[in-house]
């Protein structure tokens, strides 16, 4: 293996892909970094190929169109732009949101399901797969760019959400093994998007913030919803910084918003007595996407035309027009996406169907601010109260616009006033688009000994689940337990003995072991066990495995074991379960690799 050149970060979006890179010379040598944009490679239409600033997180299944890039000999896929646009055409054909269906934990995410009910004729592929394919796309580029100085062997840091669980982290790490990336380091997004911050120059961040500050980091992207909190401490006499708080993977974002205007959009289209179908109106969203975008970077348009065409019929011949105006954006999406509320107040729980089809988790209630305000509330029990912050960060596509950012920062600032708090400040210097992957790249130089890092472990508490010995009751099982296997904060690289319990363990039959994780328990130890489950419990990925039984055990034997949980370096959970006697031992982890055919 050729010796590192540079320090490379992916920021794998759910919407879009962001490639960046420095020398680890210049960490080495501790000058401010020069961080650079890699442009990726992509098929565009006719034939044409383009290196673009971001890399749409898109895959469309071919029809008529010929591999154009050097790489894909008989690829069945396009990547990258063309993918969107074809997508919008022939959305049945088109995969999107892949590392939302990777932390999905009611599918099994190796198996070939993408594009979610598409017809049989299709080819689809595994979430797994389809995140392989991205990273694969990058690998690809990168080399075709540099040449002898490959990808695979350089330092290569990859984003993910700070509320993706053990199991989503393993599935991200098997992706670049797919890709040919064998070893990469993972990182929250929302603190590469601190680190962007606090590597740049213009305005330097211990002249933002102090001692005792929380930072809000509110990440709004094309698909996602996320927040952390961040603290500003010290440590031998310099400002230091630890990630306190992280909220729930949200599916809530900028393609909501477009999804609202295409509905306004259709809603006018029906006015006029035209019949829209569902297929149009995933066309309407593509067109509305570039109407909002328009609007909102246009300061002089009011307006924006917006034409589709007829399914089966000519472009000319078919074609349906109508306008997504200023007052449309301002209306729908600051009222329906950004609403005042108070603090007090909860998202709003869809509860009327009984039945609902397997699709991705989408948050119920499109209000980030509700969100945003369970959030912080959550985080005001215990010793430290961190729901009044006093400092944000944003990040994400969707603040590009004030409109988004001031009227957050109004209702953020109601809340701080009704409990007697100063304004919000807002922290400045950050490029939205690429704040992520330039953060990850300055990770690498933290990692080298050349800048500063944020301290904080796991994000989340996690636990497992632990049936109860009780008498046995006819028709009903005796209640679960929750183990506290890893506390909120505990250090990657962390190997800790579970002390003074002995557990039984079912050996050589199928059973299944729940997991459970929490953004808010802070105060629950390692090992303590919580004898009640309640709403502050949220399942997780689980597993169904039978542990083999050795010599002179039998299958369905309960083996009296102990415990040992780590804490791998990419964060993900691994117990053991060691025998009382002789030296057996049992692996428990999320680990997908020895299901991948």
């Amino acid at each position: 293996m050729a010796k590192p050149k540079y320090l490379v970060g992916i920021d794998l979006g759910t919407t879009n892909t962001v490639v960046t890179y420095t020398p680890i010379s210049s960490a080495a040598e501790g000058a401010h970094p020069e961080i650079s944009l890699m442009p990726l490679v992509q098929e565009l239409a006719k034939g044409a190929i383009e290196k673009l600033e971001v890399m749409p997180s898109f895959i469309f299944e071919r029809l008529k169109e010929k591999p154009v890039l050097e790489w894909e000999d008989e690829s069945k896929f396009i990547i990258g732009e063309y993918a969107r646009e074809r997508g919008a055409e022939v959305p049945d054909r088109l995969i999107s949101s892949a590392k939302s269906w990777l932390c999905n934990t009611r599918i099994d995410r190796t198996q070939p399901l993408l594009p979610w009910n598409s017809p049989e004729e299709n080819t689809r592929i595994s979430p797994l797969t389809a995140m392989s394919m991205f990273l694969r796309h990058v690998r690809h580029a990168w080399n075709d760019e540099f040449g002898k100085d490959k990808l695979e062997d350089q330092k290569v840091v990859v984003t993910i959400p700070a509320s993706f669980d053990a199991a989503a982290r393993d599935l991200i790490v098997e992706a670049s093994r797919m890709a040919e990336l064998p070893s990469i380091t993972l990182l929250e997004e929302p603190q590469a998007a601190f680190y962007s911050w606090i590597s740049q120059s213009d305005k330097p961040w211990r002249q933002q913030v102090k001692r005792g500050d929380v930072v809000l980091v509110v990440d709004v992207g094309g698909g996602t919803t996320d927040f952390s909190l961040i603290e500003i401490s010290e440590a031998e006499g310099d400002l230091a910084l630890e990630r306190v708080a992280v909220g729930n993977h949200i599916l809530l974002g900028g393609d909501n918003m477009d999804l609202t205007l295409a509905y306004v959009a259709r809603s006018k289209l029906e006015e006029s007595k035209k019949k829209i179908t569902q297929w149009q109106t995933v066309q309407l969203s593509h067109q509305c996407r570039k109407a909002k975008e328009a609007l909102l970077n246009e300061g002089d348009k009011d307006s924006v035309p917006v034409v589709i065409s007829g399914r089966g019929s000519s472009v000319i011949g078919g074609s349906m027009k109508t306008s997504i105006d200023r007052a449309d954006i301002e209306k729908t999406l600051i009222d329906g996406f950004f609403p005042f509320c108070n603090m007090s107040d909860d998202p709003i729980e869809d509860t009327e169907g009984g039945v609902r089809e397997i699709s991705l988790m989408y948050a119920a209630d499109a209000a980030i601010t509700r969100h945003l305000a369970k959030f912080l509330r959550n985080q005001n029990s215990g010793d430290k109260h961190y729901g009044f912050p006093q400092a944000i960060l944003f990040n994400g596509g969707v603040f590009r616009s004030d409109i988004f950012r001031n009227r957050l920062i109004e209702v953020i600032n109601n809340w701080l006033s009704s409990a007697g708090k100063e304004p919000i400040k807002v922290l400045e210097g950050i490029e939205l688009s690429q704040a992520v992957a330039r953060g990850a790249s300055y990770f690498g130089i933290a990692r080298e000994g050349k800048g500063i890092r944020i301290r904080g472990g796991v994000s989340q508490a996690y636990y497992l689940g632990i049936e109860s010995s009780l008498p046995a009751v006819p028709g009903f099982k005796p209640p679960l337990k929750a183990l506290c296997v890893a506390k909120q904060g505990t250090e990657e690289g962390t190997v800790q003995d579970v002390p003074g319990r002995t557990f039984g363990l079912i050996i050589g039959k199928t059973a299944q072991f729940k997991f459970f994780k929490s953004n808010c328990r802070r105060e629950d130890e390692f090992a303590q066990m919580i004898d009640e489950l309640d709403e502050t419990f949220e399942d997780t990925s689980s597993l169904a495995i039978e542990l083999p039984a050795y010599e002179g055990m039998k299958p369905g034997d309960l083996v009296d074991v102990s415990l040992q949980v780590a804490i791998t370096e990419i964060g993900t959970l691994e117990i053991y379960c060691l025998a009382k006697s002789g030296n057996h031992r049992w692996k428990l982890e999320f680990n997908v690799r020895d299901a991948i055919k």
